[in-house]
């Protein structure tokens, strides 16, 4: 039972985390859209799109990184596999939203939005998590210096 809950806790801190990476990458994206293509004036009901299509993506990328891969090389099929489900669910958002039309080039679109969030949500994420393990690092060289010096 214990191992259920640290499960679901892990998931939920992933997902919060996922959550806001994407939800920021989508909003950055929907800013150069709507300014570089004279769009118009963002439609009021595109903000609660951007968060559902976030909720979506953030929930497929926490079960990914969930299960990681078991071997380092597939590790290249995992991020295959991952970009591929995180394009397949923007391009149904996207549809179902009516932010493209489901042709060769709204679905070519999708896909390069989708790099440019992944790649920044990717980043963020590594940057992040290289800040932890040093924080973890150093305090572990502290605590194994206090404990010498004893």
């Amino acid at each position: 039972m214990d191992r259920i809950i640290n499960i679901i806790k892990i998931f939920a801190e992933w997902f919060v985390e996922w959550f806001i990476f994407i939800t920021a990458g989508v909003l950055i994206i929907c800013a150069v859209n709507f300014s570089l293509f004279n769009i118009g004036d963002l439609p009021k009901n595109t903000l609660l799109h951007i968060l559902l299509s976030a909720l979506l993506t953030a929930a497929v990328t926490t079960v990914f990184f969930m299960v990681e891969p078991l071997r380092k090389n597939s590790l290249r099929l995992w991020f295959v596999l991952h970009f591929g489900s995180l394009t397949v669910t923007m391009v149904v958002c996207g549809v179902w939203f009516g932010w493209i039309d489901f042709d060769l080039p709204g679905i070519f679109h999708m896909a390069i939005s989708v790099a440019v969030v992944y790649a920044f949500a990717i980043t963020v994420y590594y940057i992040l998590d290289k800040h932890r393990a040093e924080q973890m690092n150093q305090r572990l060289r502290e605590k194994y210096k206090d404990d010498e010096e004893r």
